[in-house]
């Protein structure tokens, strides 16, 4: 055989077993730091086949392309402008936009494998955790009869139970200690983050078995609803923490949250608008509501609780209702840091119990029936602030626990008519006009006015 055909095969071979191969780890690598890179996931043998199971990232290459080209966004017109208003070099090597937009400031501390790519965006260790430590072993027989926390131990993320799903989208779309997306980067042009668990999960490209996965659990649409409000006032909590701590280390007694923490349209809205339903008719002038987003859906969801699922949820309620009433006391929320560093970290505490106290517990129809009533009785109506946070995250709530009641009772919970008119008009009432990045439209009298024609259709 010539020697140009041998050395033909041999490049072959070698082609092959780097791309068709399980990743094996050269023993000298810092395994449990070593980021593999989506790249070591997508060989046919792996993940990158055609079927269900065992083309995870083939979905995930084809069909989400949100978190495929989370780093490509940062070389478009709007993030370029960004930089240049904010004094940064480039967004795409910025690391406070790396570190959700990429896999790469995800674990700052690890090693980059040979097949590491930041290009690939939020890629799989971003969400399943750094894989040098059990890429080879979630190969091998063996890797099912571990435990949850054997194989956390290792760095596996295990995505099933909604608590951690909920934990780690929660990461990079409401913010942790780590990343934020503060109140300069919305300024420059970055969109604010709102994020609702129920309705992002709803709309993520799926990579796993999600008709099964509901099938187990009917009511997976109000577990997310509820659970994801808890993670996302958790978040929160945690930021304030944060805040708090490093205000006392660097000796200054008062910590003053950032802007985006607080309801942007209070401010944000063109001064010829009616002012009915603004927030500063309940309120003294120039104090907009601290949590406006994530606060109120958490309480509510608490408050709920142990009717709808059997789990009480009092304590959350009561202490994130206290680090509110703390924030919301002086002028934008600027609090002692003693104090704070207290009552968020209470709110964090009582959060994370009560949301891992939903994990698996039961519900049954009448019990969301119940709930969706509530949800739209003129009862509630001080229950949700009379903005456009308040209403969009009391039109969520009412979608989550429709949907879910859909699945149990396998009838529609309304009419016909009122799914196909009146919950659209909602959803247009609610949406940000074409040309727009804010509600400049909103009319809480026309939102009201919606809510009422569920409310008689309900009653029907």
């Amino acid at each position: 055989m010539p020697s140009s055909v041998r050395s033909l095969i041999a490049t072959c071979l070698t082609t092959w077993s780097a791309i068709c191969l399980p990743v094996r780890l050269p023993a000298e690598e810092p395994a449990p730091h070593r980021v593999i890179g989506v790249a070591g996931c997508t060989a046919a043998s792996c993940h990158g086949g055609k079927s269900l199971v065992g083309g995870e990232a083939a979905a995930w290459l084809t069909r989400d392309v949100a978190h495929r080209r989370a780093f490509d966004v940062l070389f478009n017109e709007s993030s370029v402008r960004m930089a240049m208003q904010l004094g940064l070099k480039a967004a795409h090597t910025e690391a406070r936009c790396l570190a959700c937009h990429s896999t790469q400031e995800a674990h700052p501390g690890g090693v980059k494998g040979e097949r590491f790519a930041v290009e690939f965006g939020v890629g799989c260790e971003s969400c399943h955790g750094v894989a040098g430590a059990w890429v080879a072993r979630h190969t091998e027989r063996t890797w099912r009869s571990l435990s949850m926390s054997q194989k956390a131990d290792l760095g596996f993320h295990d995505l099933r139970p909604v608590n951690a799903r909920a934990e780690k989208c929660a990461e990079c779309h409401v913010g942790s200690p780590r990343a934020t997306v503060d109140h300069d980067l919305i300024a420059a042009g970055h969109p604010r983050l709102a994020f609702e668990l129920s309705a992002y999960h709803a709309l993520l490209p799926k990579h796993w078995d999600a008709a099964a996965e509901l099938q187990r659990d009917p009511a997976q649409e109000l577990r997310l609803w509820a659970i994801g409000n808890a993670v996302s006032a958790k978040a929160l909590s945690d930021v304030a923490v944060a805040r708090a701590e490093a205000a006392t280390k660097s000796g200054t007694k008062h910590v003053t949250p950032d802007l985006a923490e607080f309801d942007c349209h209070a401010c944000h809205h063109d001064l010829t608008e009616p002012t009915r339903g603004r927030p500063t008719l309940r309120d003294s002038l120039g104090s907009p509501r601290w949590g406006s987003w994530s606060v109120p859906p958490a309480r509510v969801a608490a408050r709920e609780s142990h009717q709808l699922f059997g789990q009480d949820g009092a304590a959350a309620e009561s202490s994130l209702g206290h680090l509110a009433k703390l924030m919301q006391q002086s002028r934008l929320g600027i609090a002692p840091a003693d104090q704070l560093s207290l009552a968020a970290r209470q709110a964090s505490a009582d959060l994370a119990n009560w949301s891992r106290s939903l994990e698996y517990s039961t519900t049954e129809p009448e019990r969301m029936n119940q709930l969706l009533h509530r949800l739209i009785a003129t009862e509630s109506e001080s229950e949700w602030l009379p903005t456009w946070d308040g209403q969009v995250q009391r039109y969520l709530g009412i979608v989550a626990t429709s949907r879910a009641l859909r699945v149990t009772s396998g009838h529609e919970p309304f009419s016909f008519a009122t799914n196909a008119d009146v919950l659209a008009k909602l959803r247009r009432q609610l949406a940000y006009p074409v040309g727009y990045a804010t509600p400049s439209s909103f009319d809480p009298s026309a939102v009201n006015h919606a809510i009422q024609e569920l409310r008689q259709n309900l009653a029907r």
